[in-house]
């Protein structure tokens, strides 16, 4: 099997997906490639591009997540329904999730996922425009 079927895959995953430098996907790749066999496949593989175009669809699927979250807050904040609110909380969740910040879908213990406390209940009532039970 030869170099380029064992490491190229990896070596555009690294350089298209994940942003790395030739230099530093050589050192990743354990030294087995050298820089110009790297060069190379960026060439001809037309690396440049697929990483432009996985940028572009990346930045416009971020995009869409924050329209979305926009959206569900307005549409909580007007009318406050379970559902409304649900909504938004996934959306956030997903915003979350797509900034890598890592989301609990499982039931948790209140000890897990950090008690709410009476100041962020008030916080949230107060941005959502809804009123302290009587």
């Amino acid at each position: 099997m030869s170099k380029a079927a064992i490491y190229a895959e990896e070596a555009k995953r690294l350089f298209v997906v994940e942003g790395f430098s030739l230099d530093a996907i050589v050192g990743m790749l354990g030294n087995k490639v050298s820089r110009k066999a790297l060069y190379n496949w960026k060439k001809d593989g037309d690396w440049e591009t697929k990483r432009k175009e996985y940028l572009k669809q990346t930045k416009d699927m971020y995009e869409e997540i924050i329209e979305i979250a926009r959206l569900t807050i307005k549409e909580a904040k007007a009318n406050p329904t379970p559902h409304n609110i649900y909504a938004m909380s996934k959306a956030l969740a997903a915003l979350k999730l797509y900034q890598g910040v890592k989301v609990l879908e499982e039931e948790t213990t209140p000890k897990e996922r950090g008690d709410m406390t009476a100041d962020t209940v008030k916080q949230i009532r107060e941005i959502l425009g809804i009123d302290e039970p009587q």
